[in-house]
């Protein structure tokens, strides 16, 4: 196929990407998992409020992220290095603070990352199977919704492909600026999520692969290599262990439930989250044909140590990866490919023209099984849980000083508080008097709840409809 052709296909793969990530994306930051959404777009406009500090990036709200309380003071949120709100800084600075703009810079990212790993896959497989991982990417509803999110997610499997790729370039190529630029991408991969350390494995496959009689020559490349991936991350990390209050706890993550290896944990991950919500039934039969099917030493090398990989990845991080379904979308890339590979492999069963016909069918039959059976799955994702915290935030952004700071309770997620344009607190963390003291000046809910009806007979409501209640807590 003429290169003209590949890019003409490409372009039309990139474009049906984009178009169906583009499916409701000035949604309010309301929609399924807000609570990491809103906690992300809040740095990217807390850099406009505050300045750009990419090393000191703020949340909305002033409780720790873990077991230290109260004392998070400054609002640091320090997830993981917020490159994904570098990027979509200009676009604030210029524009204006909108959320579709963070969307669209993640349905770009997730876009462009099946066209990378077009790049990728052709390398250690045919034509067919670059074009069809690269449609098969673009087309899962999984990968659709969670590449329009304000999270920094599609950006990472962005340059986890790329990295691979990179690192395949640069053991061909064997030049400095090749190894520079793998390395720099392996960087940012493990920046913007630190799981991306996993890649170590397919990287050193690959080394051995290609250089297993050069190793004790090139070791110093290899050297350069991981210290360019290892220390922007090893330095942030040392940079940011100083403010643990605007850290995450993560010990839970890893098996606090005790779920590993136990028959949920395999219920959760295999059936529920890879067979039904991500590849529908249809792309499981196509991924499982995969895994079999005939593959040169290249390919079996390249795709399963980056499963492997994956697979270490989600055993040792397992209630973390059973709590989070967005925690399995670095797989989505590997289960496309093998998706892809099963395709090619029921197309060339058996000889001559109707048997090819009848195989395309099937293939089809898969595919269509995958998009529908997936969209079911996720469709409500999309739906906004609950209307009445835009409503309320609205309103409150409108009516409350700028230097309100607000107690809006919602079970802990700072999805509400994001609403409200203000800086303050998602829960209530104490007695309401201790919150005063501590800078609270207004309190706004959605549930008419005992804290709700209390705080109403002590202090004066300013806005209240069926849905919401605003209270001024420095006005009896």
């Amino acid at each position: 196929m003429s290169k003209y052709k590949q890019v003409i296909i490409l372009t039309i793969i990139f474009f049906l990407g984009l178009a169906l990530r583009c499916y409701k994306i000035d949604n309010p930051i309301a929609d399924w998992h807000s609570w990491r959404q809103a906690d992300t777009a809040s740095v990217s406009r807390n850099f406009i409020k505050e300045g750009f500090t990419p090393f000191y990036p703020k949340s909305d709200s002033f409780h720790a992220l873990n077991s230290y309380g109260d004392k998070n003071i400054n609002r640091y949120f320090f997830a993981e290095f917020p490159l994904y709100n570098i990027i979509a800084h200009p676009f604030y600075l210029i524009f204006g603070v909108n959320e579709i703009y963070l969307r669209l810079i993640s349905a770009v990212f997730s876009s462009l990352s099946a066209i990378v790993l077009f790049f990728l896959v052709k390398k250690y497989s045919s034509l067919l199977v670059a074009f069809l991982s690269a449609f098969f990417l673009n087309i899962i509803p999984f990968n659709i919704y969670y590449g329009r999110v304000t999270m920094p997610d599609p950006l990472h499997v962005f340059w986890s492909i790329l990295a691979l790729f990179l690192v395949t370039v640069w053991l061909e190529k064997k030049t400095f600026l090749w190894l520079f630029l793998a390395g720099t991408t392996l960087s940012l991969t493990i920046l913007t999520k630190p799981y991306g350390l996993v890649l170590g494995l397919p990287t050193a496959t690959l080394i051995l692969l290609n250089w297993r009689k050069e190793l004790t020559k090139r070791w110093p490349a290899i050297l350069l290599t991981a210290v360019l991936a290892l220390g922007p991350y090893l330095a942030w990390r040392w940079h940011i262990n100083r403010y643990p209050e605007g850290q995450f706890g993560t010990d839970w993550l890893f098996n606090s439930t005790n779920i590993r290896f136990t028959g949920a944990f395999f219920r959760w991950i295999i059936f529920e989250r890879l067979n039904k919500l991500i590849l529908g039934g249809g792309g499981f039969v196509l991924f499982f044909l995969g895994l079999i099917c005939p593959k040169n030493k290249k390919e079996w090398l390249c795709y399963f140590s980056w499963l492997a990989a994956l697979t270490i990845f989600i055993v040792v991080i397992a209630t973390g990866n059973v709590t989070h379904d967005y925690y399995q979308l670095p797989l989505i890339p590997i289960l496309a490919i093998f998706s892809a590979k099963g395709a090619e492999f029921i197309f060339h069963l058996g000889q001559g023209k109707i048997r090819k016909i009848f195989n395309g069918l099937i293939i089809l039959s898969l595919t269509a099984m995958m998009a529908a059976f997936g969209w079911f799955e996720v469709r409500g994702f999309y739906q906004i849980n609950n209307p009445a915290i835009v409503e309320a935030g609205k309103t409150a952004d409108r009516i409350l000083p700028q230097d309100a700071k607000i107690v809006a309770p919602y079970n802990w997620d700072p999805a509400f508080l994001y609403q409200t344009n203000r800086w303050g607190w998602p829960a209530i963390t104490g007695p309401i008097e201790d919150m005063i003291k501590k800078g609270a000046s207004h309190y706004i809910s959605v549930n008419y709840d005992n804290d709700t009806k209390e705080i109403m007979t002590l202090y004066n409501t300013i806005e209240q409809t069926e849905n919401y209640i605003i209270v001024d807590l420095t006005s009896k």
